[in-house]
Protein backbone atom coordinates (compact mmCIF):
# COMPACT_ATOMS: atom_id res chain seq x y z
CA UNK A 1 0.00 0.00 0.00
CA UNK A 2 1.36 3.39 -1.04
CA UNK A 3 2.10 5.89 2.03
CA UNK A 4 4.95 6.64 4.13
CA UNK A 5 4.95 4.52 7.51
CA UNK A 6 6.32 4.91 10.95
CA UNK A 7 5.86 0.95 12.59
CA UNK A 8 6.79 0.77 16.12
CA UNK A 9 6.38 -2.97 17.48
CA UNK A 10 6.81 -4.32 20.93
CA UNK A 11 6.42 -7.45 23.28
CA UNK A 12 4.00 -5.83 26.33
CA UNK A 13 4.29 -8.55 28.10
CA UNK A 14 8.14 -8.35 28.55
CA UNK A 15 7.81 -4.73 29.81
CA UNK A 16 7.09 -3.76 33.56
CA UNK A 17 4.40 -0.47 34.28
CA UNK A 18 7.76 1.00 35.63
CA UNK A 19 9.84 0.73 32.70
CA UNK A 20 6.92 1.60 30.49
CA UNK A 21 6.38 4.68 32.29
CA UNK A 22 10.06 6.08 32.68
CA UNK A 23 9.61 5.90 28.62
CA UNK A 24 6.65 7.89 28.50
CA UNK A 25 8.03 10.66 30.63
CA UNK A 26 10.70 10.55 28.50
CA UNK A 27 8.72 11.15 25.10
CA UNK A 28 6.86 13.84 26.68
CA UNK A 29 10.72 15.79 26.63
CA UNK A 30 10.05 15.03 22.78
CA UNK A 31 6.52 16.18 22.32
CA UNK A 32 6.83 19.20 24.26
CA UNK A 33 10.49 19.94 21.97
CA UNK A 34 8.71 19.88 18.51
CA UNK A 35 5.17 21.77 17.70
CA UNK A 36 3.11 18.14 16.64
CA UNK A 37 -0.24 18.75 16.19
CA UNK A 38 -3.35 17.38 17.64
CA UNK A 39 -7.17 17.89 17.17
CA UNK A 40 -8.80 19.68 19.55
CA UNK A 41 -12.65 20.91 20.26
CA UNK A 42 -12.84 24.92 20.39
CA UNK A 43 -16.01 27.09 20.11
CA UNK A 44 -15.26 29.29 17.19
CA UNK A 45 -18.22 32.41 16.90
CA UNK A 46 -20.41 30.23 19.07
CA UNK A 47 -20.00 26.84 17.20
CA UNK A 48 -17.68 23.88 18.47
CA UNK A 49 -15.28 22.59 15.42
CA UNK A 50 -12.63 21.00 15.74
CA UNK A 51 -9.24 22.68 15.31
CA UNK A 52 -5.40 21.71 14.91
CA UNK A 53 -4.04 22.49 18.28
CA UNK A 54 -0.16 21.86 19.71
CA UNK A 55 -0.13 18.65 20.99
CA UNK A 56 -0.47 18.12 24.17
CA UNK A 57 -0.50 15.14 26.99
CA UNK A 58 -3.90 14.41 27.72
CA UNK A 59 -4.72 13.66 31.23
CA UNK A 60 -7.20 10.83 32.42
CA UNK A 61 -7.70 7.22 33.30
CA UNK A 62 -6.23 6.91 30.11
CA UNK A 63 -3.25 9.23 30.53
CA UNK A 64 -1.69 9.58 26.77
CA UNK A 65 -0.54 11.93 24.12
CA UNK A 66 -1.64 11.88 20.01
CA UNK A 67 -0.14 13.77 17.18
CA UNK A 68 -1.48 14.02 13.95
CA UNK A 69 0.99 16.52 12.21
CA UNK A 70 2.51 19.91 13.54
CA UNK A 71 1.82 23.48 13.20
CA UNK A 72 4.44 24.93 11.73
CA UNK A 73 4.26 23.40 8.15
CA UNK A 74 0.35 22.98 8.79
CA UNK A 75 0.75 19.44 7.44
CA UNK A 76 -1.42 16.45 8.29
CA UNK A 77 -1.34 13.02 7.71
CA UNK A 78 -2.60 10.07 10.59
CA UNK A 79 -2.51 9.80 14.23
CA UNK A 80 0.29 8.36 16.59
CA UNK A 81 -0.32 7.70 20.39
CA UNK A 82 1.55 6.78 22.97
CA UNK A 83 -0.13 5.39 26.42
CA UNK A 84 1.36 6.27 29.45
CA UNK A 85 0.23 2.79 31.21
CA UNK A 86 1.73 -0.76 29.65
CA UNK A 87 -1.49 -2.23 30.41
CA UNK A 88 -3.30 -0.83 27.50
CA UNK A 89 -0.91 -2.60 25.39
CA UNK A 90 -0.50 -5.91 27.15
CA UNK A 91 -5.05 -5.88 26.92
CA UNK A 92 -4.78 -5.08 22.92
CA UNK A 93 -6.74 -7.28 20.98
CA UNK A 94 -5.19 -6.53 17.79
CA UNK A 95 -1.98 -8.53 17.91
CA UNK A 96 -0.17 -10.22 15.54
CA UNK A 97 1.84 -14.33 16.04
CA UNK A 98 4.21 -14.54 14.44
CA UNK A 99 7.33 -17.09 14.20
CA UNK A 100 10.94 -16.49 13.84
CA UNK A 101 10.95 -12.77 14.34
CA UNK A 102 13.78 -10.96 15.71
CA UNK A 103 11.83 -9.72 18.40
CA UNK A 104 11.27 -13.34 19.58
CA UNK A 105 13.28 -15.47 21.70
CA UNK A 106 10.43 -18.71 21.95
CA UNK A 107 8.83 -19.30 19.01
CA UNK A 108 5.44 -17.83 19.35
CA UNK A 109 4.86 -14.90 20.96
CA UNK A 110 1.89 -11.82 21.23
CA UNK A 111 3.58 -8.98 19.34
CA UNK A 112 1.68 -5.07 19.87
CA UNK A 113 1.87 -2.34 16.92
CA UNK A 114 2.13 1.21 19.09
CA UNK A 115 2.47 2.90 15.96
CA UNK A 116 1.44 1.70 12.51
CA UNK A 117 0.39 5.06 11.06
CA UNK A 118 1.34 7.33 7.43
CA UNK A 119 3.22 10.52 8.20
CA UNK A 120 3.27 10.83 4.16
CA UNK A 121 6.67 12.00 4.46
CA UNK A 122 5.31 15.62 6.38
CA UNK A 123 7.84 17.33 8.72
CA UNK A 124 6.54 15.81 11.64
CA UNK A 125 7.86 12.18 10.32
CA UNK A 126 11.47 12.48 11.69
CA UNK A 127 10.54 13.40 15.02
CA UNK A 128 7.71 10.76 15.67
CA UNK A 129 10.74 8.36 14.10
CA UNK A 130 13.01 9.69 17.14
CA UNK A 131 10.14 8.84 19.58
CA UNK A 132 9.84 5.16 17.86
CA UNK A 133 13.52 4.91 17.97
CA UNK A 134 13.62 6.08 22.12
CA UNK A 135 11.25 3.42 23.02
CA UNK A 136 13.63 0.55 21.00
CA UNK A 137 16.37 1.86 22.61
CA UNK A 138 14.95 2.15 25.84
CA UNK A 139 13.78 -1.67 25.45
CA UNK A 140 16.38 -3.83 23.36
CA UNK A 141 15.34 -7.00 22.21
CA UNK A 142 11.81 -6.21 23.45
CA UNK A 143 11.02 -3.30 20.89
CA UNK A 144 11.57 -2.84 17.06
CA UNK A 145 11.37 0.37 14.38
CA UNK A 146 10.28 -0.20 11.04
CA UNK A 147 8.05 1.27 8.04
CA UNK A 148 9.38 3.96 4.98
CA UNK A 149 12.86 5.44 7.05
CA UNK A 150 16.50 5.00 6.14
CA UNK A 151 19.74 5.21 8.14
CA UNK A 152 20.29 8.90 7.56
CA UNK A 153 16.57 9.44 8.72
CA UNK A 154 17.72 8.10 12.15
CA UNK A 155 20.98 9.49 12.53
CA UNK A 156 19.33 12.93 11.81
CA UNK A 157 16.07 11.67 14.42
CA UNK A 158 19.05 10.81 17.25
CA UNK A 159 21.01 14.25 16.47
CA UNK A 160 17.75 16.03 16.96
CA UNK A 161 16.19 13.61 20.32
CA UNK A 162 20.20 13.68 22.11
CA UNK A 163 19.36 17.32 22.63
CA UNK A 164 17.04 16.79 25.60
CA UNK A 165 17.28 13.32 26.59
CA UNK A 166 19.93 12.34 29.29
CA UNK A 167 20.73 9.03 27.92
CA UNK A 168 21.30 8.84 24.16
CA UNK A 169 19.19 7.03 21.91
CA UNK A 170 20.86 4.49 19.79
CA UNK A 171 19.79 3.54 16.12
CA UNK A 172 16.94 1.12 14.97
CA UNK A 173 18.64 -2.47 14.69
CA UNK A 174 16.55 -2.92 11.25
CA UNK A 175 19.19 0.51 9.44
CA UNK A 176 22.35 -0.74 11.09
CA UNK A 177 23.90 -4.50 9.63
CA UNK A 178 26.42 -5.29 12.26
CA UNK A 179 23.39 -5.02 15.01
CA UNK A 180 20.85 -7.33 12.72
CA UNK A 181 23.67 -9.69 11.67
CA UNK A 182 24.54 -10.12 15.48
CA UNK A 183 20.53 -11.02 16.11
CA UNK A 184 20.77 -13.74 13.76
CA UNK A 185 19.47 -16.63 16.00
CA UNK A 186 19.33 -19.31 13.05
CA UNK A 187 21.47 -19.70 10.15
CA UNK A 188 22.70 -23.18 9.09
CA UNK A 189 24.67 -21.22 5.69
CA UNK A 190 25.73 -17.81 4.62
CA UNK A 191 23.00 -17.72 2.02
CA UNK A 192 20.45 -18.12 4.77
CA UNK A 193 21.87 -15.34 6.19
CA UNK A 194 21.38 -13.41 3.30
CA UNK A 195 17.95 -14.27 3.37
CA UNK A 196 17.47 -12.79 6.62
CA UNK A 197 19.71 -9.86 6.00
CA UNK A 198 17.04 -8.94 2.55
CA UNK A 199 13.63 -9.63 4.92
CA UNK A 200 15.01 -7.82 7.72
CA UNK A 201 17.41 -4.63 6.38
CA UNK A 202 15.72 -2.05 5.67
CA UNK A 203 17.70 -0.20 2.75
CA UNK A 204 17.01 0.63 -0.65
CA UNK A 205 17.43 -1.87 -3.97
CA UNK A 206 20.96 -0.64 -4.63
CA UNK A 207 22.13 -0.27 -1.17
CA UNK A 208 21.12 -3.87 -0.18
CA UNK A 209 22.78 -4.84 -2.98
CA UNK A 210 26.10 -3.43 -2.17
CA UNK A 211 25.54 -4.70 1.29
CA UNK A 212 25.39 -8.28 0.25
CA UNK A 213 28.26 -8.06 -2.15
CA UNK A 214 30.12 -6.45 0.32
CA UNK A 215 29.79 -8.41 3.44
CA UNK A 216 29.61 -12.31 2.18
CA UNK A 217 32.05 -14.01 0.41
CA UNK A 218 31.73 -13.54 -3.39
CA UNK A 219 30.49 -17.23 -3.41
CA UNK A 220 27.24 -16.74 -1.69
CA UNK A 221 26.95 -13.39 -3.35
CA UNK A 222 27.58 -15.37 -6.70
CA UNK A 223 24.75 -17.78 -5.90
CA UNK A 224 22.26 -15.20 -4.37
CA UNK A 225 23.27 -12.83 -7.95
CA UNK A 226 22.34 -15.90 -10.09
CA UNK A 227 19.69 -17.06 -8.14
CA UNK A 228 17.76 -13.65 -7.94
CA UNK A 229 18.54 -13.38 -12.42
CA UNK A 230 16.76 -16.50 -13.10
CA UNK A 231 13.67 -15.50 -10.72
CA UNK A 232 12.82 -13.23 -14.15
CA UNK A 233 11.79 -14.68 -17.13
CA UNK A 234 13.40 -12.44 -19.37
CA UNK A 235 16.58 -9.63 -18.88
CA UNK A 236 14.19 -6.58 -20.09
CA UNK A 237 12.07 -7.03 -16.64
CA UNK A 238 12.60 -4.15 -14.68
CA UNK A 239 13.68 -6.06 -11.28
CA UNK A 240 16.33 -8.03 -13.88
CA UNK A 241 17.40 -4.66 -15.51
CA UNK A 242 18.07 -3.30 -11.87
CA UNK A 243 20.26 -5.93 -10.73
CA UNK A 244 22.52 -5.89 -14.43
CA UNK A 245 22.33 -1.92 -13.49
CA UNK A 246 23.47 -2.20 -9.59
CA UNK A 247 26.04 -5.01 -10.89
CA UNK A 248 27.64 -2.73 -13.32
CA UNK A 249 27.64 0.47 -11.03
CA UNK A 250 29.32 -2.05 -8.74
CA UNK A 251 32.29 -3.27 -10.97
CA UNK A 252 31.98 -1.73 -13.96
CA UNK A 253 32.75 -5.37 -15.02
CA UNK A 254 30.54 -6.14 -18.50
CA UNK A 255 32.34 -9.28 -19.24
CA UNK A 256 31.53 -10.97 -15.54
CA UNK A 257 27.82 -9.81 -16.14
CA UNK A 258 27.01 -11.24 -19.31
CA UNK A 259 28.89 -14.93 -18.90
CA UNK A 260 26.55 -15.33 -15.58
CA UNK A 261 23.75 -13.92 -17.55
CA UNK A 262 24.17 -15.85 -20.72
CA UNK A 263 27.02 -19.17 -19.96
CA UNK A 264 27.20 -19.74 -16.37
CA UNK A 265 25.65 -23.38 -15.58
CA UNK A 266 23.69 -21.27 -12.79
CA UNK A 267 22.33 -18.68 -14.68
CA UNK A 268 19.40 -17.62 -16.50
CA UNK A 269 20.71 -18.16 -20.13
CA UNK A 270 18.89 -15.39 -20.96
CA UNK A 271 18.68 -15.34 -25.10
CA UNK A 272 20.75 -13.10 -27.07
CA UNK A 273 18.09 -10.96 -28.88
CA UNK A 274 17.01 -9.98 -24.99
CA UNK A 275 20.12 -9.26 -24.14
CA UNK A 276 21.45 -7.06 -25.99
CA UNK A 277 17.71 -4.80 -25.12
CA UNK A 278 18.56 -4.92 -22.25
CA UNK A 279 22.13 -3.79 -21.99
CA UNK A 280 21.13 -1.06 -24.10
CA UNK A 281 18.84 -0.25 -21.55
CA UNK A 282 21.02 -0.20 -18.65
CA UNK A 283 22.12 2.70 -20.28
CA UNK A 284 25.51 1.63 -19.63
CA UNK A 285 26.71 3.25 -23.24
CA UNK A 286 24.25 6.28 -23.20
CA UNK A 287 26.40 9.29 -22.82
CA UNK A 288 25.62 10.58 -18.69
CA UNK A 289 24.97 14.16 -20.47
CA UNK A 290 21.97 12.87 -22.31
CA UNK A 291 20.33 12.23 -19.09
CA UNK A 292 22.02 14.34 -16.43
CA UNK A 293 18.48 16.66 -16.16
CA UNK A 294 17.07 12.89 -14.35
CA UNK A 295 19.09 13.87 -11.38
CA UNK A 296 16.52 16.33 -9.87
CA UNK A 297 14.21 13.19 -9.29
CA UNK A 298 17.15 11.33 -7.44
CA UNK A 299 16.05 10.26 -3.94
CA UNK A 300 17.53 12.42 -0.92
CA UNK A 301 18.54 10.38 1.40
CA UNK A 302 17.62 11.14 5.13
CA UNK A 303 14.46 12.76 3.65
CA UNK A 304 11.16 10.94 3.72
CA UNK A 305 9.33 10.51 0.43
CA UNK A 306 6.22 11.99 0.11
CA UNK A 307 3.39 9.79 -1.78
CA UNK A 308 3.88 12.19 -4.76
CA UNK A 309 7.34 11.19 -5.33
CA UNK A 310 6.74 7.42 -4.63
CA UNK A 311 4.24 7.34 -7.50
CA UNK A 312 6.66 9.25 -9.41
CA UNK A 313 9.94 6.97 -8.93
CA UNK A 314 7.13 4.19 -9.63
CA UNK A 315 6.47 5.93 -12.89
CA UNK A 316 10.12 6.76 -13.52
CA UNK A 317 11.13 3.25 -13.09
CA UNK A 318 8.88 2.25 -15.92
CA UNK A 319 10.30 4.30 -18.58
CA UNK A 320 13.44 4.93 -17.46
CA UNK A 321 15.14 2.54 -15.35
CA UNK A 322 18.73 3.02 -16.46
CA UNK A 323 18.91 6.11 -14.86
CA UNK A 324 20.38 4.84 -12.03
CA UNK A 325 23.60 3.84 -13.63
CA UNK A 326 26.84 5.02 -12.78
CA UNK A 327 29.10 4.29 -15.26
CA UNK A 328 29.93 4.53 -18.79
CA UNK A 329 31.15 2.21 -21.42
CA UNK A 330 30.95 3.29 -25.33
CA UNK A 331 28.50 1.61 -27.51
CA UNK A 332 31.49 0.21 -29.91
CA UNK A 333 33.21 -1.17 -27.02
CA UNK A 334 29.63 -2.74 -25.58
CA UNK A 335 29.10 -4.06 -28.87
CA UNK A 336 32.33 -5.93 -29.21
CA UNK A 337 32.33 -7.87 -25.91
CA UNK A 338 28.80 -8.62 -26.86
CA UNK A 339 29.84 -10.12 -29.49
CA UNK A 340 32.33 -12.57 -27.57
CA UNK A 341 28.88 -14.15 -25.53
CA UNK A 342 26.83 -13.92 -28.70
CA UNK A 343 28.09 -16.38 -30.97
CA UNK A 344 25.44 -16.27 -33.57
CA UNK A 345 25.23 -12.37 -34.09
CA UNK A 346 28.35 -10.15 -35.80
CA UNK A 347 29.60 -7.24 -33.76
CA UNK A 348 28.05 -5.01 -36.70
CA UNK A 349 24.50 -6.48 -35.69
CA UNK A 350 24.68 -6.15 -32.35
CA UNK A 351 26.18 -2.26 -32.94
CA UNK A 352 23.21 -1.66 -35.03
CA UNK A 353 20.97 -2.83 -32.53
CA UNK A 354 22.40 -1.13 -29.56
CA UNK A 355 21.92 2.03 -31.83
CA UNK A 356 18.70 1.68 -32.78
CA UNK A 357 17.59 1.18 -28.74
CA UNK A 358 19.70 3.97 -27.64
CA UNK A 359 18.05 5.91 -30.22
CA UNK A 360 14.54 5.18 -29.00
CA UNK A 361 15.84 6.35 -25.25
CA UNK A 362 17.47 9.33 -26.66
CA UNK A 363 13.92 10.47 -27.73
CA UNK A 364 12.33 9.46 -24.96
CA UNK A 365 14.29 11.41 -23.06
CA UNK A 366 14.24 14.98 -25.26
CA UNK A 367 10.42 14.28 -25.08
CA UNK A 368 10.04 13.74 -21.19
CA UNK A 369 12.18 17.35 -20.83
CA UNK A 370 10.15 18.70 -22.78
CA UNK A 371 7.65 18.02 -20.60
CA UNK A 372 9.42 18.67 -17.39
CA UNK A 373 11.47 21.77 -18.92
CA UNK A 374 9.34 24.73 -16.95
CA UNK A 375 9.57 22.50 -13.68
CA UNK A 376 13.03 22.33 -14.25
CA UNK A 377 13.61 25.62 -14.84
CA UNK A 378 11.54 26.81 -11.70
CA UNK A 379 14.03 24.90 -9.41
CA UNK A 380 16.99 26.52 -11.35
CA UNK A 381 15.84 30.18 -10.26
CA UNK A 382 15.10 29.15 -6.89
CA UNK A 383 17.51 30.31 -4.56
CA UNK A 384 17.98 30.92 -0.69
CA UNK A 385 16.20 34.12 -0.71
CA UNK A 386 13.36 33.26 -3.13
CA UNK A 387 12.44 30.04 -3.71
CA UNK A 388 9.38 28.82 -6.59
CA UNK A 389 7.15 26.25 -4.89
CA UNK A 390 4.35 23.93 -6.49
CA UNK A 391 1.27 25.00 -6.07
CA UNK A 392 -0.26 23.69 -2.80
CA UNK A 393 2.93 24.56 -1.02
CA UNK A 394 3.47 28.23 -2.67
CA UNK A 395 -0.15 29.63 -1.61
CA UNK A 396 0.02 28.06 1.80
CA UNK A 397 3.27 29.63 2.45
CA UNK A 398 3.68 32.40 0.12
CA UNK A 399 5.05 35.22 2.29
CA UNK A 400 5.99 38.08 -0.57
CA UNK A 401 9.92 37.80 -0.15
CA UNK A 402 11.23 34.66 0.14
CA UNK A 403 8.28 32.39 -1.26
CA UNK A 404 7.04 34.11 -4.30
CA UNK A 405 4.58 33.18 -6.74
CA UNK A 406 4.76 31.70 -10.32
CA UNK A 407 3.57 33.67 -13.22
CA UNK A 408 1.40 31.00 -13.26
CA UNK A 409 0.29 31.09 -10.05
CA UNK A 410 -0.05 34.82 -9.89
CA UNK A 411 -3.20 34.17 -12.92
CA UNK A 412 -4.66 31.30 -10.72
CA UNK A 413 -5.31 33.73 -7.63
CA UNK A 414 -6.50 36.79 -10.07
CA UNK A 415 -8.68 34.33 -11.85
CA UNK A 416 -10.24 33.17 -8.37
CA UNK A 417 -10.03 37.40 -7.33
CA UNK A 418 -12.27 37.84 -10.75
CA UNK A 419 -14.64 34.83 -9.98
CA UNK A 420 -15.20 36.26 -5.89
CA UNK A 421 -15.74 40.22 -6.98
CA UNK A 422 -18.11 39.02 -9.85
CA UNK A 423 -20.45 36.73 -7.17
CA UNK A 424 -19.93 40.16 -4.83
CA UNK A 425 -21.05 42.54 -8.14
CA UNK A 426 -24.08 40.19 -8.48
CA UNK A 427 -25.14 39.62 -4.92
CA UNK A 428 -25.31 43.06 -4.04
CA UNK A 429 -29.17 43.32 -4.83
CA UNK A 430 -29.20 39.27 -4.82
CA UNK A 431 -30.14 36.65 -2.00
CA UNK A 432 -26.77 36.74 -0.42
CA UNK A 433 -27.15 40.31 0.26
CA UNK A 434 -28.02 40.30 3.96
CA UNK A 435 -25.23 37.28 4.50
CA UNK A 436 -22.29 38.94 2.57
CA UNK A 437 -22.83 43.01 3.70
CA UNK A 438 -23.92 42.35 7.33
CA UNK A 439 -21.88 43.24 10.34
CA UNK A 440 -18.72 41.87 10.48
CA UNK A 441 -19.39 40.03 13.38
CA UNK A 442 -22.15 38.23 11.16
CA UNK A 443 -19.89 37.25 8.68
CA UNK A 444 -17.85 35.63 10.63
CA UNK A 445 -20.56 33.69 12.42
CA UNK A 446 -22.20 32.58 8.99
CA UNK A 447 -18.18 31.54 7.63
CA UNK A 448 -17.90 29.45 11.20
CA UNK A 449 -21.30 27.74 10.34
CA UNK A 450 -20.16 27.25 6.76
CA UNK A 451 -16.88 25.61 7.59
CA UNK A 452 -18.51 23.40 10.18
CA UNK A 453 -21.47 22.11 8.24
CA UNK A 454 -20.63 22.37 4.50
CA UNK A 455 -17.12 21.23 4.69
CA UNK A 456 -16.24 20.21 7.95
CA UNK A 457 -12.89 21.74 7.35
CA UNK A 458 -10.12 21.48 9.92
CA UNK A 459 -7.88 24.45 10.46
CA UNK A 460 -5.22 25.37 12.80
CA UNK A 461 -6.30 27.65 15.89
CA UNK A 462 -4.10 30.37 14.21
CA UNK A 463 -6.23 30.74 11.07
CA UNK A 464 -9.22 31.21 13.25
CA UNK A 465 -7.72 33.46 15.56
CA UNK A 466 -5.96 36.07 12.21
CA UNK A 467 -9.94 35.69 11.55
CA UNK A 468 -11.39 36.74 14.59
CA UNK A 469 -8.70 39.25 15.41
CA UNK A 470 -9.43 40.91 11.70
CA UNK A 471 -11.22 44.27 11.90
CA UNK A 472 -11.82 44.24 8.10
CA UNK A 473 -14.79 42.22 6.66
CA UNK A 474 -13.94 42.30 2.68
CA UNK A 475 -10.81 39.47 4.06
CA UNK A 476 -13.97 37.86 5.78
CA UNK A 477 -16.36 38.19 2.47
CA UNK A 478 -13.73 36.76 0.43
CA UNK A 479 -13.07 33.43 2.05
CA UNK A 480 -17.09 33.34 2.50
CA UNK A 481 -17.61 33.43 -1.00
CA UNK A 482 -14.87 31.34 -1.47
CA UNK A 483 -16.69 28.72 0.15
CA UNK A 484 -19.54 29.19 -1.34
CA UNK A 485 -18.41 28.96 -5.30
CA UNK A 486 -16.64 25.73 -4.73
CA UNK A 487 -20.07 24.33 -3.22
CA UNK A 488 -22.46 25.74 -5.70
CA UNK A 489 -20.07 24.03 -8.23
CA UNK A 490 -19.10 20.93 -6.75
CA UNK A 491 -15.43 21.80 -6.41
CA UNK A 492 -15.43 20.73 -2.15
CA UNK A 493 -13.24 17.35 -2.97
CA UNK A 494 -10.79 18.69 -5.69
CA UNK A 495 -7.32 18.66 -4.20
CA UNK A 496 -6.49 21.46 -6.12
CA UNK A 497 -9.53 23.72 -4.36
CA UNK A 498 -9.04 22.24 -1.31
CA UNK A 499 -5.38 23.20 -0.92
CA UNK A 500 -6.35 26.64 -1.56
CA UNK A 501 -8.98 26.73 0.31
CA UNK A 502 -6.83 25.46 3.73
CA UNK A 503 -3.83 28.04 2.03
CA UNK A 504 -6.31 31.42 2.38
CA UNK A 505 -7.82 30.77 5.44
CA UNK A 506 -4.04 29.65 7.48
CA UNK A 507 -2.26 32.15 4.81
CA UNK A 508 -3.74 35.33 5.66
CA UNK A 509 -1.32 37.75 3.38
CA UNK A 510 -2.43 35.33 0.37
CA UNK A 511 -6.49 36.11 1.20
CA UNK A 512 -4.81 39.70 1.09
CA UNK A 513 -2.99 39.27 -1.87
CA UNK A 514 -6.33 38.45 -3.54
CA UNK A 515 -8.09 41.71 -2.28
CA UNK A 516 -5.43 43.59 -3.25
CA UNK A 517 -6.19 41.63 -7.27
CA UNK A 518 -10.24 42.68 -6.61
CA UNK A 519 -8.83 46.55 -6.94
CA UNK A 520 -6.41 46.09 -9.38
CA UNK A 521 -8.76 46.92 -12.26
CA UNK A 522 -6.30 46.24 -15.02
CA UNK A 523 -6.25 42.58 -14.16
CA UNK A 524 -10.11 42.61 -13.44
CA UNK A 525 -10.28 43.86 -17.07
CA UNK A 526 -7.96 41.37 -18.41
CA UNK A 527 -10.41 38.99 -17.20
CA UNK A 528 -13.61 40.69 -18.33
CA UNK A 529 -12.36 40.51 -21.64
Amino acid sequence: MLGTYINLSILPSRVSNLEWEQIYDESLKLLNAFPFADIEEREIFGYKLQVYVKATEKKGPLQHWTVRGDINSKRYAESFRLYRDIIKYQSFRKEKMQKNDILFVEDREKIVDVFESKTQGYEYHLFVLAIAMLVESRLENVALVGGDIDYDQCIKAKQWADKFLSIPIELPVRVHFDKLLYRISRANNELEKIQFIEKWLIADQEEMFLVIFKYFPQESFLDWFLNKLRSYSSANQLGALKLLIYYLNLTNDLNNLLFFCCKHEKGPRFPSSEIIRAIAHTWICLPPEKFAYLEVFAKVSGHPQIMERQLGTIILDLQFAGREIKKFISPSKVAKILSEYLPDSTTINIETSLKQEIDKIEEQLIVFYNQIRYAIELSDKSFEDRKYLADEDAFLYYDGSTIVLTEEQEFILKALAFSIKTVLHQEKKGDFQQYLFGPSDNLKLILAAFVDEKYKMIITEQAWQWIAESDDPFLIRILLVKLIIDDATGLQNVKSQSDLRKAMFENQLLTKTIKDYMKDEAAMLQFEK
